[in-house]
């Protein structure tokens, strides 16, 4: 029985590493909140780092703090870039909408995306934590944003090949005015749905200047996508139904709200 249990035991103990294993280096599903999510920096703090920041940080942290941030909007505690950007294949669409620059001043959350997404800096590069002031990397030590990385989807300030961010969306059928850009003449309305936030969608309001809030009521001619019209960046329930933080499906050809629908006909109408 002695040698049997000695036995058992290192078994017993390897089935449960092989089971912890798997589900330990899994990220959350779609919709199961930013606990383990893509967006969920604490899987790869690492104390030590490079000897400046000693400590590691909190789940929030890495974008927000209540205290002592670069700007009130969102409480905003990553470094922001310094690079404004715009497309530098083209000025127009193919309905005559002015493509906006996105500028270091612009209040929309699509600067706030391209603190990390543009690949210029460090994700662990915050303002504030714990009453010390971090530079650099700190004590993050990640490996899934290394060069070449697929997130990094500006090249400094340059967003060719990339949808259109920051710019208006011809709510209702009518043209909006958004980051001091309107809807073209040659926009034919029928070809988007009159109100995607039906739909799951995040619109957003350009009030007056670079003031920007989320929603847009009836009647509104400033409404505008940015890059949480299509990615909610927490993850949320009932709002994330695949990977990449989509509030649609990657794959599929459904329209309508939900699992059901492809993210791309919850906008347009084809």
């Amino acid at each position: 029985m002695r040698r049997y249990l000695r036995f058992t035991i290192p078994i017993a103990t390897l089935a449960i590493l092989m089971l912890a294993g798997p589900v330990a280096a899994q990220s959350a599903a779609p919709g199961a909140g930013i606990y383990d999510s893509a967006h969920d920096f604490t899987r790869f703090n690492t104390v030590g780092g490079d000897g400046t920041n000693v400590e590691d940080v909190g789940l929030c942290t890495f974008c927000h703090t209540p205290h002592k941030a670069i700007e009130t909007q969102l409480l905003w505690n990553h470094k922001l870039s310094i690079n404004s950007f715009d497309w530098s294949d083209s000025t127009t669409t193919q309905g005559g909408s002015d493509r906006a620059v996105i500028a270091t001043t612009w209040a929309g959350p699509t600067k706030f995306c391209l603190s990390c997404h543009d690949g210029t800096v460090a994700i662990g590069d915050i303002n504030w934590f714990d009453k010390a002031t971090w530079t650099g990397a700190g004590s993050v030590n990640t490996t899934t944003h290394d060069a070449p990385d697929p997130y990094n989807i500006a090249d400094g300030g340059e967003l060719l090949g990339n949808h259109p961010v920051a710019h208006p969306f011809p709510f209702g059928g009518v043209a909006s005015t958004y980051n001091t850009s309107t809807n073209g003449a040659l926009a034919v309305a029928s070809g988007w749905i009159s109100d995607p936030q039906t739909l799951g969608i995040r619109l957003f309001t350009n009030t007056a200047g670079s003031q920007v809030k989320a929603g847009v009521d009836a009647g509104s001619t400033t409404a505008g996508i940015e890059c949480s019209s299509c990615h909610d960046p927490h993850n949320g329930n009932g709002k994330v139904f695949d990977k990449y933080l989509l509030r649609g499906m990657l794959t599929g050809n459904q329209s309508g709200a939900g699992a059901a629908g492809y993210i791309c006909l919850k906008c347009h109408v084809k």
